[in-house]
């Protein structure tokens, strides 16, 4: 069966096929296998290793993009899956030394392979997606030049460039660290030694595991369950940054509507100045609200208290819970604040001073889940975070609550792919929910571009499939120029 139906054979098995999935199995247990043993060094490890990412497939069949090539995407998951065992207390409790792995090689590989193996895996790890999946394909899959061009749909010599940029990477980060081999001996190295052959009978016990639901160990259910939350939950404070950068970069620009709803646009630029002509009169503000943040199965529930008052005075708190179908967790409080004497952020690793306003305020944009933009951009009339200067094209949809407050409801397309949604009251004209919606293919674009330094962020992330981000914060307890005094903004 040709190696390029991988993804055809995991539909067959999102669709009850199981011989489709114990056919992936055989064809890329030792890819996986020599993976987790190469950073392991102890094969009962790597077995519960091994069978933990195939459940993790299981888990993941449907959700895989159609261009995703899966022994790049089986290695990545292997190498994320023992670098989290290695980190729990089973490895400090069953650690093994590299004698088991450099007594398979041969005598006149041995040398060179001693100083790759221990960081080869961190090496691939720095790459791309792209460069590492070349280097699979090439040296761990041992496919001629001409196979990776067909696999990644390129012609021959654009495959070759390919390969040699990903393999000069791979030198540097080796002559780095003080391994300096001629590439022709580093190829060698891994082509004849990255891949091992799995214990008899781990396929067989893996089809009957990740396919059948029989019975595992309780450190296999705890590997897949830790990797995944991991995964998810770094996804999501990725995708909250994100939110920020969207916020930051939008800026403020003026309502222009389309000429042929003149109609709409009158009512709706009516109610956008009514809006922003509130918002300027007041002298304070006060509400208590929350942000929930959707991707990957997880959520994430951002709580926060928002003080304002002309000219510079704000505090804004929050406290965020993640929750998955693993666990639940909840940080400490942080805040951003000015007194009149300072504008300071308070994160998980202590208090810091900002520059000024919106130093402080857009610092805190990503880990306030936007807290510290949507209300005092608007309150303060910023170049950023301000709702209502809004962007081209906002629409008008029917009304709706938002609780008790009767709300005009506007759309608009912020970016391609990132649609928001503004609630605001028709009896205070003030902002009561902000919904912003990323489509699976701007969130994977958005993703790439803010991972584009750190590729190994990326690569975690993209193990976990793009299904899109759903933020929605929502407006509580509103006060209009509350009597505030100095207390209220120390911290």
């Amino acid at each position: 069966m040709p190696d390029n139906d991988d993804i055809a054979l995991l539909t067959q098995y999102a669709g009850g096929n199981e011989s489709a999935f114990t056919l992936l199995v055989e064809r890329y247990i030792n890819l996986v296998y020599s993976t987790a043993l190469r950073q392991v060094c102890n094969p009962s490890h790597a077995e519960e290793i091994t069978q933990a990412v195939f459940i993790i497939l299981t888990q993941k069949a449907k959700s895989l993009a159609p261009k995703t090539i899966l022994s790049g995407w089986l290695y990545q998951t292997a190498r994320l899956t023992a670098a989290n065992y290695l980190r729990s207390e089973i490895r400090r409790q069953h650690r093994e030394q590299e004698a088991y792995m450099q007594s398979t090689l041969a005598e006149t590989d041995a040398a060179a392979w001693e100083h790759v193996a221990p960081l080869l895996d961190e090496a691939m790890g720095r790459l791309g997606e792209a460069d590492r999946n070349v280097i699979v394909l090439r040296f761990f899959e041992n496919k001629t030049s001409q196979e990776v061009a067909t696999t990644l749909k390129l012609n021959d010599v654009t495959a070759r460039k390919r390969v040699s940029r990903a393999l000069e990477k791979l030198r540097k980060f080796f002559t780095k660290r003080g391994v300096v081999l001629p590439v022709a001996v580093l190829t060698a190295a891994i082509s004849a030694n990255s891949i091992q052959a799995a214990p008899v009978g781990l396929a067989a016990t893996i089809s009957a595991t990740a396919v059948k639901g029989t019975a595992v160990s309780a450190t296999i259910t705890t590997l897949v369950k830790v990797t995944l939350k991991l995964m998810a939950y770094a996804k999501l404070k990725l995708a909250l940054y994100i939110g920020a950068a969207i916020v930051l970069v939008g800026g403020a620009t003026t309502v222009a509507l389309s000429s042929d709803r003149a109609g709409d646009n009158a009512v709706t630029g009516e109610i956008f100045k009514n809006a922003q002509e509130k918002y300027a009169s007041m002298t304070s503000y006060s509400d208590e609200g929350q942000t929930v943040a959707t991707v990957s199965g997880s959520t994430l529930t951002t709580t926060f208290i928002i003080k304002l008052a002309r000219p510079n005075l704000y505090r804004i708190e929050w406290q965020q819970k993640n929750e998955s179908a693993y666990s639940t967790t909840t940080t400490k409080p942080e805040a951003v604040w000015s007194a009149g004497a300072g504008d300071f952020l308070e994160m998980g690793f202590g208090v810091q001073k900002q520059k000024g306003q919106e130093t402080a305020l857009s610092s805190a944009v990503g880990i306030s889940a936007s807290a510290s933009s949507s209300i005092p951009g608007t309150f303060f009339k910023m170049n950023w975070g301000n709702q209502l200067g809004s962007v081209s094209g906002e629409k008008q949809q029917a009304d709706e609550k938002v609780g008790d407050v009767d709300c005009y409801v506007f759309t608009s397309e912020l970016k391609k792919g990132i649609t928001r949604t503004l609630w605001i009251g028709k009896q205070d004209f003030l902002i009561h929910q902000v919904r912003n919606v990323t489509s699976a293919e701007a969130e994977k674009a958005m993703l790439t571009k803010a991972a584009k330094d750190h590729p190994e962020i990326l690569a975690s992330l993209a193990i976990m499939g793009f299904s899109g981000i759903t933020s929605t914060e929502t407006h509580t307890n509103i006060l209009v120029n509350p009597k505030l005094s100095a207390t209220d903004f120390a911290r």
